[in-house]
């Protein structure tokens, strides 16, 4: 009995070399008690490892909207999120689908119309599309990469929202203002063309009617200064044209006929006595 108690005894660390006592009861039941705490212990800490590596979360990408319809101008608001572990990555949407699908946001880039609706979570990667347009129709979807030697690699892919955008969006009025300062001039410059053209036209038809009156205008000979006579007159007679030249510069009067006036000089050789 004496040695059945003193193996306990040294296993808990209790020995008789100290004081030459041997343990009590309730020694011995504080050591088993510990040893059983100690090796309930040791057990949670396996069963926990091996939970741990074959029951983590899996990694979930979630995109529950079907369809959304919007109004022309309104504010468009995209759901995705993701749960679980997954691998390093950014997550990027994309409008399309295939090797022509748009990039429509990410972490990295500049995109003027389009925000994060929680900026900055790791799980929520919701986004927010202002001022949206016709154009902006088309099936969107939530895309999650995993980093890769060269590039990123796609690593899962949400279903994807129809986005539906009607009406009629109206322009700002900066634009409003450049279309009625550009019609503005084109008006101008028309009328500036119609009217040069009118002047141009106007110019080249009193031209035309001047020089036509001019070439109607009968204008005198001046240049019979003398008239020769004719065969049948005195040779020794000169006749003379007396009428005056500004007379003959005035239009002429309807008259039946006219006559140029002259003046017969006879010439007599002088006889020698």
């Amino acid at each position: 009995m004496q040695n059945s108690l003193q193996e306990p005894g040294r296993s808990c660390g209790y020995g008789t070399g100290l004081t030459g006592l041997q343990p009590t009861a309730l020694q011995m039941a504080f050591c088993t008690s510990a040893w059983l705490q100690l090796l309930s212990l040791l057990l949670g800490v396996s069963s926990m490892d091996k939970s741990g590596a074959g029951g983590a979360e899996e990694f979930r990408l979630l995109q529950p909207q079907d369809a959304v319809r919007v109004s022309a101008g309104e504010t468009l608001t995209l759901t995705c999120s993701v749960t679980g572990l997954g691998p390093a990555g950014p997550v990027k949407w994309f409008k399309g689908s295939g090797g022509g699908r748009q990039l429509v946001y990410a972490e990295r880039g500049s995109f003027p119309r389009v925000t994060r609706a929680a900026n900055g979570s790791n799980t929520d990667f919701t986004i927010r599309i202002s001022d949206t347009r016709p154009a902006d129709a088309g099936t969107y979807r939530c895309v999650k990469f995993k980093k890769g030697s060269a590039a990123d690699e796609e690593f899962r892919s949400g279903a994807g929202t129809a986005v539906t955008v009607s009406g009629f969006i109206f322009p700002d009025r900066h634009q409003v203002a450049v279309s009625a300062a550009a019609g503005t001039v084109c008006v101008l410059l028309v009328v500036l063309v119609l009217v040069s053209t009118y002047f141009f036209v106007r110019k080249k038809r009193g031209e035309c009617s001047i020089s036509t009156s001019l070439s109607q205008t009968p204008f005198p000979d001046t240049t019979r200064t003398q008239s020769q006579p004719s065969d049948d007159k005195d040779p020794d007679v000169l006749y003379a044209d007396l009428q005056h030249p500004a007379r003959l510069q005035q239009p002429k009067q309807s008259a039946p006929e006219e006559h140029s006036e002259y003046a017969a000089i006879k010439v007599t050789p002088a006889i020698a006595t």
